[in-house]
């Protein structure tokens, strides 16, 4: 048996395939898709140019170039990537999975994320680091939707997890603020969890969306801090 069939295997077992289009509920010819095709090809890849650093595109038809954010903030991570702009089918992707329960949609995304990992001349990685989220958030929820991208990355790259994070300050969406803002209210939020684990590893950070880099850039001062040798940043989309 293929690793490619005991992946799917596995992944069928962890979130069920149902019969219907997630976004459109169009009936789907293979019930394992979970997104039909017409809505599979309204997603559509970041290209370049993109921003050196962050991933964010750039007008300019020129490359090795940094966005105005970069230049004039400094983040630790040597650089982040996403599969997509944050918007059309891949937002409602992201918005069903997050807030209406859909956690099989983890399977697409995180397909989505080992694609462009697959094209992208990185290291090799010794963990996948996923965000964590606020006990009383993750209970809310029900599930940290980082770590389900991270378990479908790692069956699907062979980078093993460590949760070498944690959340020990809740903290306001940051959605609801600005770029300021959101970086002050991220202080002391994050602790690491074990930094013998992460002293001189290379790491890759896993979260659904990359907007101003506030929660990764302060993720990665932590794990730098803690000895880690280099953070990478991978997220499904970029707002």
């Amino acid at each position: 048996m293929s690793k490619n069939t005991l992946t799917n295997i596995f992944l069928n077992l962890l979130f069920p395939p149902k019969p219907y289009c997630v976004i459109c509920k169009g009936k789907l010819e293979q019930p394992t898709l979970l997104l039909c095709q017409d809505c599979k090809d309204k997603i559509s890849p970041l290209n370049e140019p993109l921003c050196k650093k962050c991933g964010k595109a750039l007008q300019i038809e020129r490359r090795n170039m940094l966005c105005q954010d970069c230049k004039e903030d400094y983040h630790t991570f040597v650089q982040a990537r996403s599969y997509g702009r944050y918007e059309g089918i891949l937002k409602q992707l992201i918005y069903e999975f997050k807030y209406h329960g859909k956690q099989e949609i983890a399977v697409i995304l995180g397909d989505l994320m080992f694609d462009t990992l697959k094209q992208l001349p990185w290291p090799k990685f010794d963990y996948l680091i996923p965000l964590p989220l606020h006990s009383k958030r993750q209970r809310e929820r029900g599930y940290n939707q980082a770590y389900l991208l991270a378990k479908v990355l790692a069956r699907q790259s062979g980078i093993p997890i460590f949760c070498g994070l944690t959340r020990v300050k809740p903290t306001e969406h940051q959605t609801l603020l600005d770029k300021a803002l959101r970086k002050q209210n991220l202080k002391g939020a994050f602790k690491t969890v074990n930094c013998r684990k992460i002293h001189n590893k290379t790491l890759l950070l896993i979260d659904d969306v990359y907007t101003t880099g506030a929660t990764s850039g302060e993720c990665s001062n932590i794990l730098v801090e803690a000895g880690a040798k280099a953070v990478y940043v991978l997220t499904c989309a970029r707002g």
